[in-house]
């Protein structure tokens, strides 16, 4: 569930632009665990993981850390860069300790 939780967070950092797609695909990988993590989101500031749970968030893209909370849990996730191009590839960590690298794999119109 932390891996869910980390995951529909952070992709939120890698869409977050002017320019939002109606929606965008990411893949979460940890670094730890190898283990990865499919959420979509959408232009309107949500993520939606396998579970089927709408995610919202607040983001600082000068510090590009993006903050939200999943199931009473709190998360903060600090990005290496932002991107919104399909391939785009960026290492994170989050403020529990845990890391990965996160890519988006589909963005739609």
């Amino acid at each position: 569930m932390k891996l869910k939780l980390l995951a529909a967070v952070a992709g939120l950092m890698l869409i977050a632009s002017p320019a939002l797609a109606a929606s965008t695909t990411v893949e979460f990988a940890d670094k730890a665990s190898g283990a990865k993590v499919v959420v979509t989101f959408d232009g309107a500031g949500m993520a939606t993981g396998a579970d089927g749970v709408a995610v919202p968030y607040t983001m600082d893209n000068d510090a590009k850390k993006l903050c939200s909370t999943y199931q009473d849990q709190p998360i903060c996730i600090t990005f290496k860069a932002i991107g919104t191009e399909v391939g785009f590839t960026t290492p994170y960590t989050d403020d529990k300790g845990n890391s990965g690298v996160a890519t988006i794999t589909a963005v739609a119109p």
